[in-house]
């Protein structure tokens, strides 16, 4: 069953990719891809998250590609399917598909008509740095104009200080753990507390690199101040990417990392 999981991924991918090859100007046809590939995830994510709370609801874990491997390491793109994974794949499927149908008629007839779909830390950063990327482009959609393409470098860079705040998460783990964790081995109490127990330096570093990353793509205190400059963006690409995708990234990653978080008795 878990199998199933990529293809959640494979469908916004193959209709955001079709459409980079129509004519700009075939408006119909483009809202025709998006509202197609975003309904059919959407219907497709519901009979998946009804099959899988009829058979259970046990964690899946999909360890899909390796891309590198040592002696000593094994880099590997890694998809997990939890409760919590459930909760927000419907929520986002379902904004989504609303604000998908909204934007057929709020944009109607702008220049650059495009609607985009976005979905082990390692994996988690590719769709990080996917919404941080499409953010970056929403906002400075009107692009003719100086202060959409200004607030849209300016979130960028906040976004940065999110990425570095993930980045050296992921450092750090390696060297606390010895190995690619995975979101599935960090509910393991055992493993994460005998690690925990004898490098609690790292384990504090780790924290406060979460924490810092949450907060920047959240837009806490101290990196409120692009949530503002992001309303440059077209009101479709505010509703989907702010309110609800990116604002909601960061406490995404705490609920994600809670297991870590819950045996860190250092803080």
């Amino acid at each position: 069953m878990e199998h199933i999981l990529q293809y959640f991924l494979l469908v916004p991918f193959l209709g955001f990719v079709v459409s980079i090859f129509l004519p700009d100007k075939n408006e119909k046809l483009i809202s025709g891809i998006a509202f197609g590939t975003v309904f059919i995830q959407f219907l497709g994510l519901v009979l998946f998250i009804g099959f899988w709370i009829f058979n259970g609801s046990e964690d899946l874990n999909l360890k899909e590609i390796t891309l590198l491997k040592t002696d000593h390491y094994e880099f590997f793109i890694d998809f997990y399917f939890d409760k919590i994974g459930a909760v927000y794949l419907f929520v986002g499927a379902l904004l989504t598909s609303m604000i998908t149908t909204y934007s057929r008629y709020y944009l109607h007839r702008e220049k650059g008509y495009l609607a985009i779909s976005a979905g082990n830390f390692e994996t988690l950063f590719i769709g990080w740095e996917i919404i941080g990327i499409s953010s970056f482009l929403l906002i400075a959609f009107y692009r003719e104009r100086y202060l959409p393409v200004k607030n849209a470098f300016k979130v960028f860079s906040i976004y940065r200080i999110g990425d570095v705040g993930l980045l050296l998460t992921m450092w750090a783990s390696h060297h606390l753990f010895h190995e690619n964790i995975t979101f599935m081995k960090l509910n393991n109490y055992e493993l994460v507390n005998e690690h925990l127990q004898s490098h609690s330096f790292i384990g504090v570093f780790i924290a406060l690199c979460l924490a810092c990353a949450a907060a920047a793509k959240s837009a806490q205190i101290p990196f409120s101040s692009w949530l503002p400059r992001a309303m440059e963006g077209p009101t479709p690409s505010s509703a989907i990417f702010y309110g609800s995708l990116s604002v909601h990234l960061g406490v995404f990653l705490m609920l994600r990392t809670y297991p870590f978080w819950e045996h860190q008795t250092t803080m």
